[in-house]
């Protein structure tokens, strides 16, 4: 059975360019599998229409006035959990990946890619899956997986380690015994799997990872 409007997928865009909106809702004026309810020029407003509107799936840009799509990702499935989250960016790189995945969201699309990967994505999330795009198809980047799988206190202490502290000194920061810390870092490098605590840490930088909401309150 065909797919109708009523049966469409009701989608959010957020793009700081109205040219990009009118592209996308240009592309996407004949299609039968998704129906645009509404649009936001900010990260800040999209929390609103978004709430409003209550639509399936939301289109955000990262680089946006007033919140950036990442914090607006947060926000939003605050507000809406049940509303898939797809970050459309002109930007291949791992680290922000990993922060749009931290953040909540379900899809990666580069601006650049063909226009049915937006279509594509919408399918993939709606259906309960992840999509990647571009250099990211196919599968998380394996590093940034591992990255993923840092907690929160194991990447705290490897931003400690990459600002020049030692264990002792960690230890006495945080509160912990210096044996705790050392099992922190084991726990890293096993999960990063490397060889040594340099370049766990060297990982973790290289990929702007740390500081971005790691720390443990």
């Amino acid at each position: 059975m065909s797919t109708t409007v009523r049966d469409a997928k009701r989608v959010v865009l957020c793009d700081d360019h109205e040219i990009v909106r009118d592209a996308i809702k240009s592309r996407m004026a004949n299609s039968n599998t998704l129906q645009i309810v509404g649009e936001a020029s900010n990260g800040r407003d999209v929390v609103d229409v978004v709430k409003e509107l209550e639509p399936d799936v939301l289109i955000i840009d990262v680089e946006l006035p007033k919140r950036d799509g990442i914090e607006a990702t947060k926000e939003v499935l605050k507000v809406r959990p049940r509303t898939k989250v797809i970050i459309f960016t002109a930007h291949a790189q791992p680290d922000l990946l990993a922060l749009a995945l931290r953040a909540g969201a379900s899809g990666y699309v580069l601006k650049s890619a063909p226009a049915e990967d937006i279509a594509r994505a919408v399918k993939a999330v709606t259906g309960g899956g992840t999509f990647l795009g571009g250099d990211f198809a196919g599968g998380k980047p394996s590093e940034v997986e591992k990255l993923l799988d840092l907690s929160p206190r194991e990447r705290q202490i490897l931003e400690l380690l990459a600002e020049g502290l030692r264990v002792k000194e960690i230890a006495e920061r945080l509160g912990l015994s210096p044996a705790t810390v050392h099992t922190h870092v084991r726990n890293a490098i096993a999960k990063l799997e490397v060889d040594t605590r340099t370049e766990a840490v060297a990982l973790a930088v290289r990929f702007s990872y740390l500081g971005a909401g790691g720390g443990v309150k």
